[in-house]
């Protein structure tokens, strides 16, 4: 199985959210990689590095860094989940993920300079790809309000919305720092918020 988390631009929870789904899978006794894609940051490879190396957090992560989407689909059938980071920007590797991927998760925050971009590349997937394997997370809400409103802007477009979202909210941004993820920060509230969006993708892929 493959699952791919993929953006227009940087900023909007795309890394983040595939290093959570990653460590979840991982717990749940899966086999399942972690292809940071961006071989320029390589900011998964560092934070699981972190995670295993450093905190020593369990479960630990497998990960690895490919120059190309191409070389990481290569490797896709030695596991049972490849979860795949792709780069901060839409490049043609984005399209060769989506069109192998189970399903594509398109990370978004709920201001205008991020939604815009998020469904841009949804329309251009769409294209090509059947819509209903598209999903949206929203990242870097502020309030319910907030979120309310960006998952009518999305539907409005025809996408659907997972269950959820990630608060814009200083735990997740330590968790994080310390090699943690989005469901293993020190507040219950913030973990369960995660877990509601984390659950959602399962349902999506089935598992």
């Amino acid at each position: 199985m493959i699952i791919s988390f993929l953006s227009q631009k940087g900023g909007v929870g795309k890394s983040s959210l595939a290093r959570t789904v990653a460590v979840e899978f991982t717990r749940a006794g899966w086999n399942t990689l972690l292809a940071d894609i961006d071989s320029s940051q390589i900011t998964s490879n560092r934070w699981a590095e972190q995670r295993r190396e450093i905190a020593n957090i369990k479960p630990k992560v497998q990960t690895q860094i490919f120059t190309t989407t191409h070389q990481a689909l290569s490797e896709a059938k030695r596991y049972d989940l490849m979860v795949i980071d792709g780069a901060p920007h839409a490049t043609r590797g984005t399209l060769e993920a989506a069109e192998n991927s189970d399903l594509i998760v398109i990370p978004t925050g709920s201001s205008l300079d991020d939604l815009e971009p998020s469904i841009l590349l949804a329309n251009e997937l769409a294209k090509t790809l059947n819509s209903e394997k598209m999903v949206f997370a929203l990242y870097k809400t502020t309030s319910t309000a907030q979120e309310r409103e960006s998952r009518e802007t999305i539907k409005g477009y025809g996408f659907a919305v997972l269950d959820g979202a990630i608060y814009m909210k200083t735990g997740y941004i330590t968790a994080f720092d310390l090699g943690f993820c989005a469901t293993e920060t020190k507040y219950k509230n913030l973990n369960e918020q995660a877990e509601k969006l984390i659950n959602s993708i399962v349902k999506q892929v089935g598992a």
